[in-house]
């Protein structure tokens, strides 16, 4: 009996310490606590510099929060992680020149609100609440950047083939959640006379520029969105090549993900003047891709992947808040 005991230590003890850096933060409950201490702490930094930074630093806030129940209450990945909240906090708060942009943070807290409210109404035909939340979220972000509504025949696709919620009662809900954001901005500039300005927003969705033109971008705009774009890469294929270790309901859910990314990816190609839009849309959407693959893999090629991502991350934060602070100060 005591050799068994003793063989079951020693089991226990070889498995905790073939444990590397990258499992041992990604599975710790302290690595959250770290992480917004220090999200916070730039956030703090920069709003000396610009006050403008205060509301979309409220947005954050919430749409963090809303992350954090995204991955509790879909089990997005299927051990103890706070990879997913995590994540997302490092690329919002990485693209420190966006801080001021009311615009981003408004997108990030309505792609995050229609994840949270969408992934509730998993196989029920039956859920117009949810459902209007949930385009309620992307009606909103579509106020602030109209080309929103670019996603719509995307996002009515993952709700009847991933999410397996599409009726048309759930239809029309959606229809009223995207329109109800409008009812009231509608009302708003009909009371200040400029109704105009409506008629000026819709306009603009058939607007494009040059594709292809990243002339338009500077160098640390490029970084950042290199970054993001090589996290969502390895996400992506990490999950296509482990996804039969989740269950079906998981795997669904990532493929939403999956197709958002890439969709958000070709748009910003094609026109990489709408970069602060797209790619706040990326950060949300590649932040669950990510997290599944720091969480879930354990090799040493993976630990040094983690490693490598996690240096790059601290290094282009301090670059970009150096130059934001520089041209603020």
């Amino acid at each position: 009996m005591y050799n068994n005991i003793n063989y079951g230590y020693l089991r226990i003890s070889s498995i905790m310490q073939q444990k590397r850096i990258q499992n041992r933060i990604a599975e710790s409950r302290w690595t959250q606590a770290y992480v917004v201490s220090a999200a916070a702490l730039v956030w703090i930094a920069a709003g000396f510099y610009n006050h403008a930074v205060i509301v979309p630093g409220i947005c954050l806030l919430l749409s963090g929060y809303l992350m954090m129940e995204l991955n509790n209450a879909n089990a997005l990945i299927r051990i103890y992680s706070r990879m997913v909240s995590c994540s997302y906090l490092v690329f919002a708060t990485m693209a420190v020149f966006m801080f001021p942009s009311i615009q981003a943070a408004i997108i990030m807290l309505g792609f995050v609100g229609f994840y949270t409210f969408a992934f509730r109404c998993y196989q029920d035909t039956h859920a117009p609440g949810w459902i209007f939340y949930a385009f309620f979220c992307i009606g909103m972000s579509s106020i602030v950047w109209v080309q929103t509504l670019y996603f719509l025949p995307i996002l009515w696709i993952v709700m009847r083939t991933n999410i397996l919620a599409m009726s048309p009662r759930n239809f029309v809900a959606s229809l009223l959640g995207i329109i109800l954001p409008y009812w009231f901005y509608a009302g708003y500039l009909a009371v200040k006379g400029d109704i105009t300005i409506l008629l000026n927003h819709f306009t603009k969705i058939a607007v494009f520029a040059e594709p292809f033109n990243f002339k338009l971008l500077n160098s640390y705009q490029i970084i950042t969105l290199s970054y993001v774009l090589t996290c969502a890469v390895i996400g992506i294929f990490h999950f296509i090549n482990q996804k039969r270790n989740d269950n079906i309901r998981t795997r669904l859910f990532y493929q939403v993900f999956i197709s958002i990314d890439l969709a958000t990816i070709v748009f910003l190609i094609l026109q990489p003047q709408h970069y602060d839009a797209l790619l706040s849309i990326m950060m949300v959407t590649t932040a669950p891709l990510i997290a599944h693959f720091f969480a879930l893999t354990r090799s040493r090629i993976t630990n040094w992947i983690f490693l490598i991502l996690s240096y790059s991350a601290l290094i282009i934060t301090l670059l970009n808040l150096w130059i934001f602070l520089h041209n603020y100060s």
